[in-house]
């Protein structure tokens, strides 16, 4: 019986069950989309409880991993996710696949995912940088997130300021609730129950991701297959060539690991949220959040299979 349990607990299956339930359910799943970014907000409270300021004392000792942590998520992985999009689909407004074009950018904007941590913890990677990634560069995101939108999609689709509200909703408040979580006659409590909040926390919000997308899902199969195609390129295949080309240089292989994470790893929650706030009844913006759902779940998978090929 313990042995069912944690299989049913394990994040895996947590996470592929979002997925299946989602696709079967289909628009049965808006009552958790119009709630979605309290869902993905209870989470984040409970993730930052791991997370405390005295790590970033010195303050040197942050520096660098919220240096190149910026520039691989933001820049190098965004540009590329946004320049295959314009490749494939379109940025202008009259264009019948520019939604999805909307829904990459969306994607591209958001903060790294919080599975970056445990994923790259799973293959011994570097603990602190991974932490001191995740959470500053959400830190980063209120400034970087409104101005990658503006950029991108301009003023008339998403008002900077509005965006603003959803980063306060879903990172400085969580962060200030979770100051309270960490109290030292609670925060025991919470660490033993962390993660199962944190993966069914995930599960009310990636469901109604697969669900409200799930009817362009079945539809559209060639468009699905585009974006496979895009993710494939810039999370698999860019994040391998990094690997190689870090190891090569002799990087560490504890902080090369960490990095790819924090490169690859995008919030689909956040963008998932941002879809369902500023484009209630457009599927079609959701779906790259759908897609990218899988392809974060999958690659801890391929990565680690990578890993043991090139390490031999």
């Amino acid at each position: 019986m313990q042995k069912l349990l944690s299989i049913l607990n394990h994040r895996d299956f947590v996470l592929s069950l979002a997925l299946v339930v989602g696709l079967i359910l289909g628009e049965h799943t808006r009552p958790l989309a119009e709630i979605s970014v309290y869902s993905l907000a209870f989470v984040m409270i409970f993730a930052t409880t791991g997370f405390s300021f005295k790590s970033w004392i010195p303050i040197k000792n942050a520096l660098y991993p919220l240096a190149w942590s910026t520039f691989l998520n933001f820049i190098l992985f965004g540009l590329v996710l946004i320049g295959l999009s314009w490749l494939f689909f379109s940025n202008d407004p009259a264009h019948p696949y520019f939604p999805y074009y909307v829904g990459f950018i969306l994607v591209a904007a958001a903060p790294p995912g919080p599975s970056a941590i445990p994923f790259a913890t799973m293959l011994r990677g570097d603990n602190n940088f991974s932490v001191t990634g995740v959470f500053g560069l959400h830190f980063i995101a209120m400034v970087l997130t409104p101005l990658i939108l503006l950029i991108f999609l301009g003023q008339s689709l998403i008002n900077p300021m509005k965006i603003f509200n959803i980063m306060v909703q879903l990172i400085v408040i969580p962060l200030i609730v979770s100051r309270f979580l960490r109290h030292r006659k609670v925060l025991p409590t919470v660490e033993k129950y962390r993660d199962t909040v944190i993966k069914w926390g995930f599960f009310l919000v990636i469901t109604p991701i697969m669900g409200m997308s799930s009817s362009v899902f079945f539809s559209e199969p060639g468009v699905v297959l585009i974006m496979s195609v895009i993710l494939l390129i810039s999370m698999y295949l860019l994040g391998f060539l990094y690997h190689i080309i870090m190891a090569k240089s002799g990087a560490n292989r504890a902080m090369i690991i960490s990095s790819t994470f924090m490169m690859t790893t995008k919030s689909s929650a956040f963008s998932a949220v941002a879809a369902f706030t500023f484009f209630q009844g457009e599927p079609m913006i959701a779906l790259p959040s759908a897609v990218v759902s899988v392809f974060v779940t999958l690659f801890i998978i391929a990565y680690s299979a990578f890993l043991k090929w090139w390490e031999k």
